[in-house]
């Protein structure tokens, strides 16, 4: 039977390679994905810390409380007076700093000690706007936190008496657990390439090769049907499998040139994680073979099959998300389920968390039951004639 499988799987293959625009493509976009991610993540990211860095606060005429301009100047900050259309270029994203407006009487209702009201103008749409909106925010807070002080010793009244409490904060997340905020996008592009690598392989060998008419001849030769299912499983795990080791090998490398520095510190991706990652997405990669051979079956031509395995490829979609949505990390249930459980492990791993056998071998063991009974359906199928001589 291994004869068979191997030979099967040596037809299948020279039929695949024969297509070289088509493996040529896949091949490129999987080496290029890591970096290209990267490389926009770092650009977007750096941005953001030079605008930041910059410590500009935008203020609709400035002349109006020359002493909140004085306080924002000595915290080492820049103002700029606003344009008369600040709110529309707030809208348009070309004025991404948050815009502070003061009352006409500013100065003669601080003087007075009055409760002044300041507005703070801003598009949080943008995501680029939200660390200059924060510090805006925080000089006025700390303006704020100045005038009352004062007032309050001018009245002969200690501060303290108002701030009885003292917060020092605390962050148990590892910088590594910081980090994989930012690196999802590694296991859920890792996760979409296990289903995507291979797709058109799938289809060509199930689908598309009942279209051209050459199941048939296939079939009649001496070989088991089982022999010929798991040649053409091989196939389609071989492409995937590559798939994703190429586009793994591209973070990696993408990683060394990160140019933002704290982008650097906080993603850490290294060849423990790399070998985790592996061994998590081969068994899914495996299922996903078999799962997109199984749906392509059920197609009469090649266009069809992209039916069928298009709403697997939503569902993996949707299911990657879950665990961005759980309060619960590690609730068992998670690792029976398919893409759910290799993304819960993967970040995991990206978080440092401590892994045990347990997280390894439940969803290995789960998509290699699956891929069992994908595989053995298939079989079937291919024993029943309106299966094989059904054509559009």
């Amino acid at each position: 039977m291994i004869s068979s499988v191997f030979w099967v799987f040596r037809k299948e293959l020279a039929d695949a390679l024969r297509d070289r625009r088509s493996w040529m493509i896949a091949l490129i976009i999987s080496m290029l994905s890591g970096p290209v991610v990267f490389t926009l993540m770092s650009s977007f990211i750096s941005g953001i810390e030079e605008k930041a860095r910059a410590r500009e606060v935008v203020i609709a005429q400035p002349e109006r409380a020359p002493t909140l301009v004085n306080f924002i100047q000595r915290q080492g900050a820049t103002v700029t007076p606003a344009a008369p259309d600040y709110e529309a270029k707030l809208r348009a994203g070309t004025l991404q700093n948050g815009v502070l407006v003061p009352p006409a009487d500013f100065e003669g209702m601080l003087a007075r000690g009055e409760s002044v009201s300041i507005e703070l103008v801003f598009d949080d749409s943008h995501e680029r706007a939200q660390p200059m909106v924060r510090t805006a925010s925080a000089l006025v807070n700390a303006f704020n936190r100045e005038a009352g002080t004062l007032r309050l010793i001018a009245r002969g009244v200690s501060p303290q008496l108002l701030a009885p409490l003292e917060v020092q904060e605390k962050n148990l997340a590892p910088s590594q657990a910081r980090g994989a905020q930012l690196l999802f996008i590694v296991p859920w592009a890792a996760l979409l390439v296990a289903v995507f690598g291979a797709l058109s392989v799938a289809i060509d060998v199930t689908a598309g090769e009942r279209e051209r008419g050459s199941l048939e001849p296939l079939l009649m030769n001496p070989v088991p049907v089982a022999s010929i299912v798991l040649g053409k499983w091989a196939v389609v795990m071989t492409y995937s499998v590559v798939i994703v080791l190429l586009t793994m090998a591209g973070f990696l490398v993408s990683m060394r040139f990160i140019s933002s520095e704290t982008l650097s510190a906080l993603m850490q991706l290294h060849w423990r994680e790399v070998a985790i990652f592996l061994v998590v997405l081969l068994p899914f990669a495996a299922l996903m073979a078999a799962v997109n051979m199984l749906a392509a079956t059920f197609g009469r031509s090649f266009k069809e099959a992209q039916t069928y395995v298009s709403y697997i490829t939503m569902a993996v979609q949707f299911a990657a998300l879950v665990p961005v949505f759980l309060t619960v990390r590690d609730a068992f249930w998670q690792l029976l389920v398919p893409s759910v459980a290799q993304l819960s492990v993967l970040l995991k791993t990206l978080r440092g968390e401590p892994l045990t056998t347990t997280h390894l071998l439940v969803p290995a063991a789960v998509c290699l039951a699956g891929t069992l009974v994908c595989l053995l359906l298939q079989a079937h199928l291919l024993r029943r004639e309106q299966i094989v001589f059904a054509r559009s």
